[in-house]
């Protein structure tokens, strides 16, 4: 397993900052460079490119590393089945263990950095601080790796430091749950239970966008998801169930009201995905993603599957089942999850 904590750089001294900014914009230079020979000469795969004619000052190691940032960027445009030239616009470099040395615990900062091998023999020392995500990291037997992610941004200068811990076996045994991920319910599990709500988008709605207190709200965002993730029973949970949503949002677009949509654009479901999954992955609990084919309009008594039946937050059926709608399509992803489409009658 690996994860990421990310330390500001902010205790640095600016000299040594307008240094490393420096050597990103011609690092991400040469990264460019390497994707366009890459691109011309349709290398999408094998091992990253040597090109000795692309001059620069930065060492002959960190040109190679550029040129397997280039070559991971190629590879990601193709997988994503897009036909234009990537570029990298982001002040990001990608440094192992030749170019960046973590320590802890020296005088009174808790992380110094090394950067070295860079090239003109430059060495910059710059000091970091600890935070309560890095120390639980740490508590939990998690390890750092020798390799890390410089960015600067318009909030600052970061490094991306990445931790790695054996991957537990799955459990062998415990019950199965189902989730359905929505908006105004963030998380509705199949026995019945809610995490989270929409009071944050709501809020988020009302700042502007791009201003501090709208970037604050996003951050505010994650933490509410983040939390609502954190507060499913997965003690002696099997396997885990949800929905493979994609692209629910660019669906929504003319077919909803437009202060509805301006919230439901900031709903982040495959950051949702994407937390559950690692939860899962940390305590050994399967997480399996199943179509999202007619949840929300099926009758998880019946099987019958009619639009109208969804009524609001509230689905009802001829047969007399009546009940949350959310709670229903939960019940509908667990059934899919355990037997497939073949268990559903399908009565239109």
């Amino acid at each position: 397993m690996i994860r990421k904590s990310t330390v500001n750089l902010k205790h640095a001294n600016r000299g040594k900052l307008e240094n490393l900014r420096t050597i990103a914009e011609e690092y991400v230079r040469i990264v460019n460079l390497f994707i366009d020979i890459l691109w011309q000469q349709k290398q999408f795969s094998g091992s990253f490119v040597k090109d000795t004619t692309i001059e620069s000052w930065i060492s002959a190691r960190l040109k190679q590393a550029a040129a397997k940032q280039a070559l991971s960027i190629v590879k990601s445009q193709r997988k994503k089945k897009k036909k234009h030239k990537p570029t990298l616009n982001r002040l990001a470099l990608e440094l192992d263990s030749r170019f960046i040395a973590i320590s802890q615990d020296i005088n009174h900062f808790d992380i110094w950095l090394k950067f070295s091998s860079i090239g003109n023999k430059i060495i910059i020392n710059l000091p970091s601080q600890k935070h309560y995500h890095f120390n639980k990291l740490i508590h939990d037997g998690w390890v750092i790796k020798k390799s890390a992610r410089l960015r600067i941004n318009e909030n600052g200068y970061f490094i991306d430091i990445y931790f790695q811990k054996q991957t537990p076996d799955l459990r062998g045994s415990g019950k199965n749950l189902a989730i359905d991920i929505g908006y105004k319910k963030l998380i509705v599990s199949s026995d019945n239970k809610r995490y989270g709500d929409d009071k944050i988008y709501d809020k988020i709605s009302r700042k502007k966008q791009g201003s501090k207190a709208f970037k604050r709200a996003l951050i505010e965002r994650d933490e509410k998801v983040n939390v609502a993730c954190k507060k499913l029973p997965l003690n002696n949970i099997k396997t885990l169930y949800a929905e493979d949503l994609k692209d629910v949002k660019k669906k929504s677009k003319g077919k909803i009201r437009k202060k509805f949509n301006n919230k439901l654009q900031r709903w982040t479901y495959p950051k949702v995905l994407e937390k559950l999954a690692m939860i899962c992955e940390e305590r050994g609990v399967e997480f399996v993603k199943v179509p999202p084919r007619y949840t929300s309009q099926r009758c998880s008594r019946c099987g019958v599957i009619r639009k109208s039946n969804r009524q609001g937050e509230v689905y009802k059926c001829a047969c007399g089942n009546v009940m949350d709608a959310d709670y229903n399509a939960s019940l509908n992803i667990l059934h899919l999850g355990e037997y497939g489409l073949q268990a559903f009658k399908q009565v239109l």
